[in-house]
């Protein structure tokens, strides 16, 4: 498993880039081989006991919390090099369900083998700390996606959120490929599913992206921006 963390492409950002290469046996008692996932397959579900964080090697990976009617609430998208589990370390359990939105490898982290190792190693806490603040982020992008007054500019804010993660840098991918569905979109942007097509055509008709499916292009990532950070006085042209 160790040569196999050291081989991955995501190896740059994930645990490998904490060990030195003699250290490397370690990751065989912190990380199970990526498992293959089918479509829809839960990982866990709201409510297990709390046991291990995951990565995202490949595909895509939804999380969602079920109310008492039995609706689901989606909390969370996970593309590759994504860690998530995170929320539910303090209680203890899962707080909501994590399932594959296409066919996915996931790679899962004993969190009480990195507990044990990370009191001596102040690389692991360094990593685990900005790990938490990554995470932290990824909040704060969908708080600012709901802070958006209109559709579009709530559609705006998600697709340069899903651009700039997508190429794992500070660059927006001006092609990439939305994994989940626009009802999976609407449902985390808090919309109907017919607000979040009208979005989408608002987007095309105003020329800030392209869409075929869900392969999506930022033709003018500038006004894209713009869209997104619309003020009161914009909001009619836009809604």
């Amino acid at each position: 498993m160790a040569y196999d963390c050291k081989e991955c492409s995501l190896s740059i950002s994930c645990l490998p880039s904490v060990f030195d290469k003699n250290d490397t046996d370690k990751l065989d008692k912190i990380v199970s081989s990526s498992k293959s996932h089918h479509r829809q397959q839960s990982i866990y579900h709201q409510g297990d006991a709390f046991q291990s964080l995951y990565v995202v090697k490949s595909g895509a990976v939804k999380t969602y919390i079920t109310n008492s009617k039995g609706s689901e609430n989606i909390t969370g998208f996970y593309l590759p090099g994504d860690i998530f589990g995170l929320e539910s370390i303090s209680t203890k359990h899962y707080l909501n369900t994590a399932k594959t939105l296409t066919e996915s490898l996931v790679c899962r982290i004993n969190y009480q083998e990195i507990a044990i190792l990370r009191k001596n190693s102040p690389t692991l806490s360094d990593w685990a700390i900005n790990l938490f603040s990554e995470s932290l982020a990824s909040g704060h992008d969908f708080f600012t996606c709901l802070s958006q007054h209109t559709a579009a500019a709530r559609l705006a804010s998600f697709l340069l959120v899903i651009s700039k993660r997508t190429s794992r840098s500070e660059q927006y991918q001006r092609k990439f490929h939305l994994p989940m569905s626009r009802q999976d979109i609407a449902d985390y942007l808090g919309l109907a599913n017919e607000t979040t097509s009208r979005a989408f055509t608002k987007l095309v008709e105003k020329k800030c992206i392209q869409k075929m499916n869900k392969e999506i292009e930022i033709v003018d990532l500038t006004l894209l921006q713009e869209c997104s950070n619309l003020n009161l006085d914009n909001i009619k042209e836009l809604n």
